[in-house]
């Protein structure tokens, strides 16, 4: 009983005091310690005049990245290293997540976190989070650094994930592929190298498609697409997509979204034949099942007024815009392909 104590009260200290680590992280993140440190080990003085920090300060901190393990401090020499494990916070690092430490500890996305009370009470974030009112790409169009973050977090978020999403499901019989909302094309990307037969297009913001760079040999294959999703989606194509975007908006604009979507495919050939496929984590009416779900849909429920949704929320959601789901593969990386036909040629 005094050994099941100890080891709950430890366990909720660690939840109380997580924040601790979020800000540890994003401040070795920022000040690119595993970039500094990815060469060679450096000294206690070296660090201090790279950061442009007093010595007795950064030591404080680098003792929490120990902690962390993101380094190890020489206890003779104290001489610094980077581990293996803080490799993954270098800027070059292949599965570097260097940005997604950068984008949670942003204070445009931390802070609101700390108004979670006044956010339950009130019933939504309005404000209380920055990005509420019209999502993050729009609080973001005038800050283009924090975009950039946001941007390269998002592509590197996707890349660790797309393979295994596009091996669950049968590309093959598309020719042409559409990625609504597809930024800067890592999933249209990884679909095209195993299908070679198809193309595709990314639909999105003007400013989104700005920064997009696709090299060659996959350049050819893609093109892209200015438009605004909330406004008409005017492209054709066999296969549209829409990976990670629905539970960024609620109810009301999902559903015109989903309206618009509807609208271009029956405005165009063969509209029975052509698919939609939505990608989203679902929640499970089973309270009990161990999901990122539930702290995924907190999350864009505090920063955007988005939700993660149950499979009957988003067959609810999507009759009322004129498709049936006709199937549901939940892949390896806990997130669901929502596949979609036309219903309603008429609506």
């Amino acid at each position: 009983m005094e050994q099941t104590q100890e080891a709950f009260i430890a366990r909720m200290r660690g939840f109380i005091y997580g924040n601790w680590q979020t800000c540890i992280t994003y401040a070795f993140a920022e000040l690119k310690f595993a970039d500094i440190l990815q060469q060679e080990p450096k000294s206690l003085e070296d660090l201090a005049n790279r950061t442009c920090i007093e010595p007795k300060t950064l030591l404080r901190f680098l003792r929490c990245c120990a902690q962390l393990q993101f380094i190890e401090i020489d206890t003779v020499s104290r001489e610094i290293t980077l581990t293996e494990f803080g490799s993954y916070l270098a800027s070059n690092h292949p599965q570097s997540q260097r940005d997604a430490a950068l984008l949670n500890g942003a204070f445009y996305r931390y802070e609101p976190w700390g108004k979670i009370t006044g956010i339950l009470k009130s019933g939504n974030s309005e404000g209380f989070s920055e990005t509420y009112k019209n999502g993050s790409l729009d609080y973001l169009k005038d800050k283009p650094e924090m975009l950039e973050v946001f941007q390269r977090a998002m592509t590197n978020l996707s890349v660790t994930e797309n393979e295994q999403i596009v091996s669950h499901y049968n590309f093959s019989p598309y020719q042409h592929i559409i990625d609504i909302g597809g930024g800067h094309g890592t999933f249209l990307k990884a679909i095209l190298e195993s299908n070679p037969d198809s193309r595709g297009t990314i639909f999105d913001l003007e400013e989104t498609l700005a920064s997009v760079n696709i090299e060659d040999p996959i350049a050819e294959k893609i093109s892209l697409q200015c438009g605004n999703f909330f406004q008409a989606i005017s492209t054709d194509g066999d296969l549209y997509i829409l990976k990670n975007v629905l539970h960024n908006w609620p109810e009301e604009k999902v559903r015109l979204i989903m309206t618009n979507l509807h609208q271009a495919i029956i405005n165009s050939a063969d509209a029975l034949k052509k698919k939609v496929l939505v990608i989203e984590h679902l929640m499970s009416d089973d309270t009990n099942t161990q999901s990122i779900a539930p702290w995924m849909d907190m999350n864009f429920f505090i920063l955007v007024g988005g939700q993660e949704r149950t499979l009957q929320e988003y067959t609810d959601l999507f009759a009322h815009c004129g498709f049936d789901v006709t199937n549901v593969v939940l892949t390896k990386t806990g997130r669901s392909i929502i596949e979609l036909s036309v219903s309603n040629l008429g609506k």
